[in-house]
């Protein structure tokens, strides 16, 4: 009798044992430039000093006491958090960008009685569990669960704020589209929906699961964009890669009415230790702006190169994005095999996303890896 693990994502045929900083190691000792970090929730890298003095801490306590409870390390996150949105912000804290959605969904719901119509981005990704799946635009994910879900309208960005009327109960974008291809939201177009939300009284929620915490240069990317939003959802980062997520509004909104939503896990003692050291360490060292400049330099590197094969380079901060000529996955795993971890934004776009331990010498040690890579696959035709 045996067991064995789903094979939804398929395999990478690499097992990684430890990492330190930008840098991952294999069980074979090889080492990689990890621009991968599980998906972007490594944000800080491998083995931060700071995260693992807090995971000594957490473990000498309560590992989970349940939400009813009072925790002043909660409340330090939700205040830091708050502080994030540059305005007094009520937080719900859960374990997963799917479910900080599922969480705003329910808050719109609530918030804005009487309304059902949803509007998100085309490109957008938002989720797999079925109220996040009605917002992510790609059929390939929704079509098997199409009874299950309550589909939103999908969009082009720009097309949004002309849709929005006083039947639309919420808006749910990404200041930058990762999954679709690493598309940034033009300042312009964010303040237009934010304006037509603000109009017609609907809810503008953002979902910087992937954008949020300074990846993109700011703690919220959201407003670099033009959005102003009511609600934002954050994930990945929020403890350094442990399962975290939580839901982020203004407070002169309301509340989830008495009983109609909650989670075991969410805001467990233990995550909750980390993440708030995980967010000092975002507002105490100035992380935004080396995420800014080390993205910055990333990106030129690239386009200053002529490497082959590549059409277009974008992103923010430390989300990046690579148009190619070439399937997206045949790169990835090339990129592999010449020792540096990333992952598709679609069926052409490489996505980097280098975490905040990454330095101007690894990330020139991953842009000429990902040269030297492009060239041998150039040398082939284009083919891997």
């Amino acid at each position: 009798m045996s067991g064995s693990l789903s094979k939804l994502f398929g395999g990478r045929g690499l097992v990684l044992t430890h990492g330190d900083g930008p840098y991952v190691w294999d069980a074979q000792g090889r080492c990689y430039v990890d621009f991968f970090n599980g998906h972007g929730a490594a944000l800080f890298g491998h083995a931060h000093p700071a995260l693992l003095e807090a995971v000594k801490e957490a473990e000498a306590g309560v590992w989970s006491c349940g939400a009813g409870y009072d925790s002043p390390v909660r409340e330090e996150v939700a205040n830091l958090l708050a502080e994030g949105m540059g305005r007094d912000a009520t937080v719900f804290l859960c374990n997963s960008g799917t479910e900080a959605i599922e969480g705003a969904l329910k808050l719109a719901a609530a918030l804005r009685k009487g309304r059902d119509e949803i509007i998100a981005a085309r490109r957008g990704f938002h989720g797999r569990s079925c109220g996040s799946l009605g917002l992510t635009f790609n059929p390939k994910y929704r079509a098997p669960f199409a009874s299950f879900i309550h589909a939103a309208k999908h969009y082009a960005p720009e097309e949004i704020p002309e849709k929005i009327t006083d039947a639309t109960l919420a808006v749910f974008i990404e200041p930058v589209q990762g999954e679709g291809g690493v598309y940034p939201i033009p300042e312009e177009v964010g303040r237009a929906i934010t304006e037509a939300c603000r109009a017609h009284g609907t809810l503008l929620v953002a979902d910087e699961v992937q954008t949020g915490l300074g990846r993109c240069g700011s703690f919220f990317a959201s407003y670099r964009h033009g959005l102003e939003p009511d609600i934002i959802c954050v994930a990945k980062g929020l403890a350094g890669g442990l399962p975290a997520g939580a839901v982020v509004w203004r407070s002169e909104l309301g509340d989830f009415p008495p009983h109609t939503h909650g989670s075991t896990y969410g805001g467990n003692e233990f995550v909750a230790r980390v993440s708030a050291a995980a967010l000092r360490l975002v507002k105490s060292e100035n992380l935004c702006a080396h995420a800014d400049e080390l993205g910055a330099f990333i990106r030129s590197e690239i386009e200053s190169r002529n490497i082959p094969l590549v059409s277009a380079v974008r992103g923010d901060g430390l989300l990046i994005g690579v148009e190619s000529e070439m399937p997206s996955q045949d790169i990835v795993k090339a990129l592999q095999d010449n020792r540096l971890l990333s992952l598709p934004a679609g069926p052409r776009v490489v996505r980097f996303l280098p975490s905040f331990a990454v330095t101007r010498e690894a990330a020139a040690e991953g842009v000429e890896i990902f040269e030297r890579t492009m060239r041998e696959l150039a040398a082939k035709g284009g083919k891997a």
